[in-house]
């Protein structure tokens, strides 16, 4: 490591605002990149960086690493330090966080030469302890939800995230060397090795006779050309030779693999075609609705403002699906290119001549584009493996933001209370359930996992935004509707009587509501006055349920039985409070496996239940 006291000038993170700001030196620096100590950093903190000591007339230049979108190449963004201007806002507080928890390189470029250093984003409501358990319980359910496969990172040396992800870089790495490819396999038909191969030609001078030749004559098409044609021995070149066939294999393996991520690839994209299309349809909905709704003198102002607002966001929704789906279909359809090129390519005549099998001996030819071939088919063949150099070139996913992770690990440990209580998945498994809205990684809103136990029915919904009026929640069979601005909590849990297998009817009991936050107390709570949080909560009790009986419409105006802020934990304050506005409860991995506040979450729900 070069040690401060070595260099020239000295670099410093300040981390924080005001008075809890906080100076990390940038101390960590090395001539080479590899097996460096990391700086830590605390997530959702504001940063910036100074050059703290260096000469008059020196300039420092940073390169300090940012994520970049899966379809984008990284771009660097050079941060340029001197004794004018020794100060850089690298991010602010006010604006969304630029990284994720993880490891992160940067370097740093000083009269020519380049240092450098990594440093670590770590969690900054629970510890990192905390952190991976959650990890560990969001993956035993469903395998990769805590990566966030849109947004990519440089990979620093982590061969553990590089194996769970290489397919993600296949086509990457692969545009890397198609140029080599196709170069070498043209070079191989130009400069092949051949062998001599043993054929047989009937012609009308005897030559070089064989025990073949003597039993053609004996035979039946033999004795009719008898004195006339004769069987004989050839000895001709052929291009079908084991090298060749060798290099064959090898092309048809790689087709292989570039199929299995294309098919990956439209899965994708078909799944993310379904959602599109059903959030298009719901905006026509509305907007015919909200047009009918403007014909109306009677209909209040701010209610028609709030409609309005809330199609709006759902336009923005629709823009960035349809985004996506362009980058998707694009990437797609170059590494279908890419697929298509190759494959076109081993059906020239050339290669048509060449057996397409694997040979018995693995025959290396003499000429170097065999051996090019060779090293890029051993890439292929190790795609779903890394080493060490790779690690430093490839772009990797990143873990989702902390709070989102918290979101879900609060919606699996809903899951696992009502388990506690004796329901159990009903028709699918929990995975099942989750999977048939689990796109690219990450829950889509509205995803629903339905728990019965004897004729009661717990119907568990993520992230679903209920409608502002009685007539679209009977349309779209969704039954909630609320007046009030705020309709999206996190996680929303129906509660159904008298379930009948065989038709499916129900009656609706309750509900009960579950905002969390990835925030300290004192952010969501106050003892005087009312936070952003306790309004929030307060405006969940304006939901109301409707649905229609014998034709006519009934309503449960006091559908929400509870409001349950679920929040990290924090020591100084009671693991569960109540107040005017709901119950905030503590919620967050412990010791030994247990999960703290659990008991008390299985505790109001078992209540809940009862008292229906």
């Amino acid at each position: 490591m070069v040690m401060p006291t070595d260099l020239p000038f000295l670099l410093t993170l300040w981390e924080g605002e005001g008075a809890s700001v906080k100076q990390i030196p940038l101390d960590n620096l090395m001539l080479q990149p590899a097996d460096i100590s990391p700086v830590g950093v605390t997530e959702n903190l504001q940063l910036s960086v100074e050059l703290t000591n260096g000469r008059e007339d020196d300039e420092v230049i940073l390169l300090w690493d940012q994520l970049v979108e899966r379809n984008e190449t990284a771009a660097e963004q050079p941060v340029i330090l001197s004794r004018e201007h020794n100060r850089h806002l690298l991010n602010r507080s006010t604006e969304e966080y630029p990284w994720r928890c993880g490891l992160y390189q940067y370097r740093v470029i000083h009269q020519g030469l380049t240092y450098y250093g990594t440093f670590e984003v770590r969690p900054r409501n629970v510890d990192e302890a905390q952190l991976i358990s959650m990890h560990d319980t969001l993956n035993q359910t469903l395998e990769g939800l805590i990566q966030d496969y849109l947004k990519m990172k440089r990979a620093v040396a982590d061969t553990e995230v590089l194996k769970q992800y290489a397919s993600w870089r296949y086509f990457t790495w692969y545009e890397g060397v198609k140029k080599q490819l196709l170069q070498a396999l043209k070079v191989i038909e130009l400069n092949h090795e051949a062998e001599l191969k043993q054929i047989y030609l009937v012609e009308s001078a005897q030559r070089r006779q064989t025990l073949k030749s003597v039993r053609w004559g004996a035979a039946g098409h033999g004795a009719k050309y008898e004195g006339v044609k004769t069987l004989n021995r050839r000895m001709e070149l052929h291009a079908d030779s084991e090298s060749n066939r060798l290099i064959k294999y090898w092309v048809r393996s790689i087709l292989a693999t570039m199929g299995q991520v294309i098919t990956a690839l439209h899965a994708d994209y078909h799944l993310l075609s379904l959602q599109h299309d059903r959030l298009e349809n719901i905006i026509e909905q509305e907007e015919r609705s909200l047009q009918e709704l403007r014909q109306r003198k009677v209909v209040a102002r701010n209610h028609l403002d709030q409609t309005a607002n809330t199609l709006y966001g759902k336009k923005q929704n629709l823009a960035l699906l349809a985004k996506q789906l362009s980058e998707l279909q694009k990437f797609e359809e170059k590494c279908q290119y890419n697929y298509s090129t190759l494959r076109k390519t081993v059906q020239s005549v050339f290669w048509r001549g060449i057996q397409d099998q694997a040979p018995r001996r693995l025959l290396l030819g003499h000429h170097h584009a065999y051996g090019v071939i060779y090293e890029i088919w051993k890439g292929s063949a190790s795609w779903n493996k890394s080493d060490g150099r790779q690690g430093k070139e490839v772009l990797v996913p990143v873990v989702k933001p902390t709070s989102l992770l918290y979101e879900y690990y609060v919606l699996f440990k809903t899951i696992e209370s009502f388990g506690y209580l004796g329901y159990e998945p009903y028709h699918d498994t929990i995975t099942e359930q989750l999977q048939q809205n689990y796109y690219m990684g990450g829950l889509q809103e509205g995803t629903a996992v339905r728990l019965k136990k004897g004729s009661s029915l717990i119907v568990i919904t993520y992230d679903q935004q209920v409608e502002n009026v009685d007539q679209m929640a009977l349309t779209k069979q969704t039954h909630f509707f609320s007046p009030d601005t705020r309709r999206k909590p996190d996680i929303r849990i129906d509660l159904f009587a008298d379930h009948h297998s065989a038709t499916n009817e129900t009656r609706f009991v309750s509900s009960m509501i579950l905002e969390v936050k990835y925030r300290p107390v004192r952010n969501i709570y106050a003892d005087q006055g009312y936070t952003d949080t306790m309004q929030q909560m307060s405006g969940y009790f304006m939901f109301r349920y409707v649905s229609m009986e014998q034709g006519r419409k009934r309503y449960e105006r006091t559908p929400v039985h509870n409001v349950l802020c679920i929040y990290p934990g924090d020591e100084q304050h009671e693991p569960m409070m109540e107040t005017g506005c709901g119950t905030f409860l503590q919620l967050y991995p412990g010791e030994h496996s247990n999960t703290v506040g659990l008991d008390l979450l299985v505790y109001t729900f078992r209540n809940w239940i009862a008292a229906k």
